[in-house]
């Protein structure tokens, strides 16, 4: 490849299989250090095979994987010799010298702009796709931290699109919901550290049940992201003692946002007759405070 400066685009948006979307995903976390391992280390991480990621280094114009390697490392030489660069590294070296409230901001500012340079649009465009099929089902579950994203996904979708339910569990974890699961159905997981063991064992009975997998992680990857069809990871660097979901949030409302776009009559209208219940609703509470 003649231009070093495109590579990272190139991993992340020339992926179009299942196969190859789990692997420009792998590249895009950690950037460049993340594409610096052997073959072996890159499939295992993606959960891809060896071949796969020769052939998909292939189609990017890299006939071996040393012509990769030393594409990588003209990337990363470029990047540290960037006066750029060291003036970012030279502002950030001494964070004390900030209020905490607006180093929590700049922090989550930081996490906002690496992920958007580590988007890989076709992962981000299957799920959307799913969530908006107007034949399937979707379930969203989320974990000890993460079940407020669950909340919000099954709160906002369900406005826009109809059979969207939240699988909560109020009184410890069931495998009940599994049992009704098929095919149709699409499960939304949300699992970040520490993982719960058990969301890993319901999503292998919700594969084995044909359901379709999405997962909503850190960019240490939960060990569902071996059983999803899709991952969307977030960074969760925090000040606090716990992650930071604002990333999550984020990706949440982008997923819904997306689903609107792609049909946005039905988004419409749907929200319209949501309106009209909530206002007769209105009117008959005030008759009954008027009699």
């Amino acid at each position: 490849m003649d231009n070093p400066e495109n590579l990272a685009a190139l991993l992340r948006n020339s992926a179009t299989s299942v196969a190859e979307r789990k692997l420009a995903s792998a590249f895009a976390e950690n950037y460049p250090t993340s594409a610096l391992g052997t073959v072996e280390a890159l499939a295992t991480r993606a959960g891809v095979s060896g071949p796969t990621v020769l052939r998909y280094l292939t189609k990017l114009g890299f006939p071996r994987f040393a012509d990769f390697q030393n594409a990588v490392m003209l990337d990363v030489n470029r990047q540290l010799g960037s006066p750029l660069m060291q003036i970012e590294t030279a502002a950030g070296q001494d964070p004390r010298k900030e209020h905490l409230y607006r180093r929590v901001l700049l922090l989550q500012a930081e996490s906002f702009r690496l992920m958007a340079d580590r988007v890989v649009p076709a992962e981000f465009d299957a799920i959307a796709d799913l969530l908006a099929d107007p034949k399937r089902a979707i379930k969203a579950l989320g974990g000890r931290y993460s079940r407020n994203l669950a909340q919000r996904l099954a709160l906002q979708l369900g406005q826009v699109r109809s059979n969207v339910s939240l699988l909560d569990q109020p009184l410890g974890f069931a495998y009940d919901p599994l049992i009704d699961l098929g095919p149709r159905d699409v499960i939304v997981l949300f699992d970040y550290r520490r993982y719960q063991p058990e969301l890993f064992h319901f999503a292998e009975g919700a594969r084995v049940a044909g359901a379709r997998i999405v997962l909503l992680t850190d960019v240490w990857r939960s060990p569902v992201a071996t059983l999803a069809d899709a991952v969307l990871t977030a960074p969760d660097d925090s000040a606090s003692p716990f992650g930071s979901r604002v990333v999550p949030t984020a990706q949440v409302e982008a997923l819904i946002a997306a689903v609107v776009e792609l049909d946005r009559d039905r988004a419409r209208e749907r929200l319209a007759r949501l309106e009209a219940l909530r206002n007769g609703g209105d009117q008959t509470d005030e008759a009954v405070d008027n009699e």
